[in-house]
């Protein structure tokens, strides 16, 4: 099925509109933010973590404002426009419908009224999409992680040539006991660093558990409130099966790199804070890894044990077990469990009581102080929306920014790399940003370093999408 642009909006008879002109209590944001200060948002992937997660966070938000949002599902669009207009008319005591619907996201993109967009899309989508609204002049949070490697490279490029403000979604970096984690160990607490744990939750096995997630496996005629050819983009079209649909999709590799990729952004990118690693990598991987037939619907990894090396002699590994952190030093460890779920261990208690207030060369805080939340907090009022609402305002970077996302996104698909090609141990040149040495040929071919798209959803295309006018 093929929705042409603007057919969500013809089919619910409404017109794209200025966003009304109200008070900021009406939108609920009296604590100071005048409405011509506010960020004006849209969002773009309304499942459970975009009108879910997101949208809770923007609303909670008072330097951001919710006018437009968009999906391929005309049961999900329909229902984060309710979601949004209902959220400002209760604030405000009136009837409010300032919020507008999108099946096209080049649509929202191109509104001039939008100063910045949330991509809250499946993988394959973030790096095009994120492209075509920086170079549209729009700020962009975009949801974690890149497709490949060589997109990666241009989502960096192009936003350094943009200057636009970039924030890889990912939340570790503001939650108050992972910046305990850092801060220990990149002020000496721990003594030199030797080694990092980096431990993944199990990905698509779980999820084929009938029991919880009862699936269809099999092909499937496309519902009509679901746009298959939008949503596919750039990736092959393959037959329609619910199983790999919604959440599903990325338990393959057509559109994503499994848990992997799903979930390296988090740890994995706090073991590069940790090292300081932001803007480079490991040096050497390996590995190996449980996948099922290749030729069924999910095909990527089960579990997995990777390790790798970096260039000063520091080894990390990445297997699946409960989620968490280990870092491990000379002098003691630190051990973070589950995601925000768990108070930090530690081999001495008393590093857990250290406080990082810049006030002596071992007490410097690599936090956020401006979008920290307690690991405790339930309510999460804080976190990335906050910092990249800061950035967008001051025009700094963000604290996890398209350059740290990438290189995070990377060390992932190096070790999905490693797994599919049997276990090889490759060499990693994090200058270059390519293989060298032994089998390099075929890791710089991998799908996971780079891919062909599909026509019309390539990179060559994304210029002509621009509203110029």
């Amino acid at each position: 099925m093929t929705t042409s642009r603007r057919t969500f909006l013809k089919t619910a008879a409404l017109a794209v509109s200025v966003p009304f002109v109200v008070p900021a209590s009406v939108l609920g944001l009296d604590g100071g933010v005048a409405p011509s200060e506010r960020i004006t948002m849209g969002l773009i992937g309304c499942g459970s973590h975009g009108a879910g997660w997101n949208l809770n966070l923007m609303f909670k938000n008072p330097m951001q404002q919710v006018i437009a949002v968009c999906d391929v599902d005309r049961n999900y669009v329909t229902a984060a426009q309710k979601k949004v207009n209902d959220f400002y008319s209760k604030k405000s005591g009136a009837d409010y419908k300032g919020c507008d619907i999108y099946s096209d996201f080049r649509d929202l993109v191109n509104r001039k009224d939008i100063d910045a967009v949330d991509i809250v899309t499946p993988d394959h989508w973030h790096v095009p999409m994120a492209v075509f609204a920086m170079k549209s002049g729009k700020d962009v949070i975009c949801e974690k992680p890149t497709l490949t490697i060589e997109e990666g490279k241009l989502l960096v490029r192009v936003q350094k040539e943009t200057k636009r403000v970039y924030q890889t979604a990912g939340e570790v970096r503001s939650v108050d006991q992972f910046q305990q984690v850092v801060n220990l160990a990149r002020n000496g607490h721990l003594g030199e660093i030797r080694h990092v744990k980096v431990l993944l939750p199990p990905g698509n096995k779980t999820s084929r558990d009938p029991m919880k997630r009862p699936l269809n496996f099999q092909p499937a005629e496309v519902p009509k409130h679901i746009d298959y050819e939008m949503w596919t983009g750039p990736a092959p079209l393959l037959p329609y099966i619910p199983a790999r649909h919604h959440y599903n999709w990325r338990w393959n590799f057509a559109y994503s790199g499994g848990v992997i990729t799903d979930w390296c952004p988090h740890m994995m990118n706090l073991a590069q804070w940790v090292l300081d690693m932001d803007g480079s990598g490991p040096a050497e991987v390996s590995g190996t890894g449980v996948f099922p037939q290749a030729d069924d619907v999910w095909n990527t990894a089960e579990n997995f044990n990777l390790s790798y090396k970096f260039a000063n002699g520091v080894t990390m590994e990445l297997k699946t077990e409960v989620a968490g952190l280990k870092v491990e030093g000379t002098e003691g460890w630190v051990l973070t469990r589950g995601w925000r779920e768990q108070p930090l261990r530690a081999s001495d208690p008393k590093l857990l009581e250290i406080t990082f207030d810049d006030s002596a060369p071992n007490r410097k805080n690599y936090g956020r102080s401006e979008s920290t939340v307690r690991w405790q907090d339930r309510n999460w009022a804080g976190g990335e929306h906050i910092d990249f609402s800061l950035r967008v305002k001051d025009r700094k970077e963000c604290y996890y920014t398209a350059e740290s996302g990438h290189r995070t996104h990377t060390i992932a698909h190096m070790g999905n790399i490693s797994m599919l090609l049997g276990g090889a141990k490759l060499q990693w040149n994090p200058k270059s940003e390519t293989f060298e040495g032994d089998r390099a040929e075929e890791a710089n071919k991998h799908a996971s370093f780079n891919r062909t798209q599909r026509d019309p959803w390539t990179f060559d295309k994304i210029d002509s999408w621009i509203n110029v006018g």
